[in-house]
């Protein structure tokens, strides 16, 4: 047989044995459809968000949202890494757009305010902290667009971003850890709940938001910065 034709056969072996394993999985799972009502039920009484994804993934299961920030960490560090081993390029001034210019002064703030909204009202309404940070991330983009690297730069100095965005990091794990400290269970939330529906409402779930839009904005904004600096301008 040709190498074509065992990669075909392995590509087909591969699809076959993924549909058959979520067909197993599909079949084998017959949840109970009350338990569904239930949990929901529970979840808001438990953690006092009125945004139940909200609600489930940064208080029920805290632990894993945990796990995609450190994700999202090693993903920064490593495109920081790699490319400081990479050459230097120059950036040569590029000519402004007019048109551009005023696009970004008029569109960034809303984008910037989009952004502040989504982190603070994500425990009560669709958004939270990653949406926040990636908008954020976005409007800062543009920025760099309309200005260039080295004004923008100027502003965010990427040494002072990554030692925030790590203090960030270091600050939020050592929150989850806090109630070891106070003899109860690590990940316990330690702010009241709240009435739902009002802003202070939703325990630990408001200040989750702020931080990890923030450190998703941070993060976001080194990646830009190191491959503006190492593959060319934007």
């Amino acid at each position: 047989m040709t190498a074509k034709t065992v990669r075909t056969i392995l590509a087909i072996g591969i699809i076959a044995a993924s549909v058959g394993l979520a067909a197993i999985t599909y079949l084998l799972s017959f949840p109970d459809p009350d338990h569904s009502q239930r949990y929901l039920a529970l979840q808001l009484e438990v953690t006092g968000s009125s945004n139940r994804v909200a609600g489930i993934y940064l208080n029920m299961r805290l632990f894993d949202t945990l796990l995609e920030i450190l994700v999202f960490s090693v993903a920064v560090l490593g495109v920081r890494y790699y490319l400081s081993h990479a050459s230097d390029v120059p950036t040569p001034s590029l000519s402004e757009s007019g048109v551009v210019r005023i696009a970004v002064n008029f569109l960034g703030p809303l984008a910037l305010l989009l952004s502040a909204f989504f982190a603070l009202f994500g425990h009560l309404s669709p958004g939270g902290g990653f949406a926040a940070g990636v908008i954020a991330g976005s409007a800062m983009l543009y920025v760099a667009i309309a200005q260039g690297m080295e004004a923008t730069e100027a502003r965010l100095k990427p040494h002072r971003v990554a030692t925030v965005e790590k203090a960030i990091l270091l600050f939020v794990l050592c929150w989850v850890l806090l109630p070891v400290v106070l003899g109860r269970a690590p990940l316990t939330d330690l702010l009241p709940k709240g009435t739902a529906g009002q802003l202070m409402s939703g325990g630990s779930i408001l200040p989750y938001n702020l931080l990890i839009g923030a450190k998703v904005f941070l993060g976001a904004w080194l990646i830009i910065a190191a491959f503006a600096q190492h593959r060319g301008e934007l």
